[in-house]
């Protein structure tokens, strides 16, 4: 059997400033387009959802959110407040944790975290730009299978990319 992981970076956010604190920080129009423009990328993969895992912070929500309203089938859409601000460490024991019933997941979180994992789980290294995707397909029964290097990279998408 075989898991996939969409590995999501939250879109286009805006600037920190002395007003606003970094977990309330929102998406820019073109993070909003990003996002959209995602989702519908999304929706054309040979795959449904069945989760989108979100960081609780208002970029990422707004960035699954979007996406979610893009495709055509209903993923879940789980909070999931240990990926705001998380660490490679927290997020490696946060995918062998996931719903075993999940076969098709999506993660959407920050850098570098994001970026991190799959590179730990790929053994290789990819820009992690605001609204990147990757696929990463995994050849495990369960999520707690899943371990360094095991990864194969499917897919590699940001809005914009040629």
């Amino acid at each position: 059997m075989v898991k996939n992981l969409l590995l999501i970076r939250h879109a286009e956010a805006e600037f920190p400033d002395s007003d606003t604190r970094d977990f309330e920080r929102n998406l820019t129009a073109n993070g909003t387009n990003q996002a959209t423009i995602l989702g519908e990328y999304i929706n054309k993969l040979p795959l449904k959802l069945d989760a989108i895992y979100i960081s609780p912070a208002f970029r990422t929500l707004k960035t699954a959110k979007l996406i979610a309203e893009q495709v055509d089938y209903t993923p879940r859409l789980m909070d999931a407040e240990e990926l705001y601000d998380a660490t490679e460490n927290l997020m490696k024991a946060f995918v062998n944790r996931m719903d075993p019933q999940f076969q098709h997941v999506a993660i959407v979180g920050h850098n570098p975290s994001i970026a991190e994992l799959f590179a730990y789980l790929t053994r290789s290294i990819r820009t992690y730009s605001p609204a990147t995707c990757a696929w990463v397909a995994l050849a495990v029964n369960e999520w707690s299978a899943v371990s360094s290097d095991m990864g194969i990279e499917k897919d590699y998408y940001y809005p914009g990319m040629s």
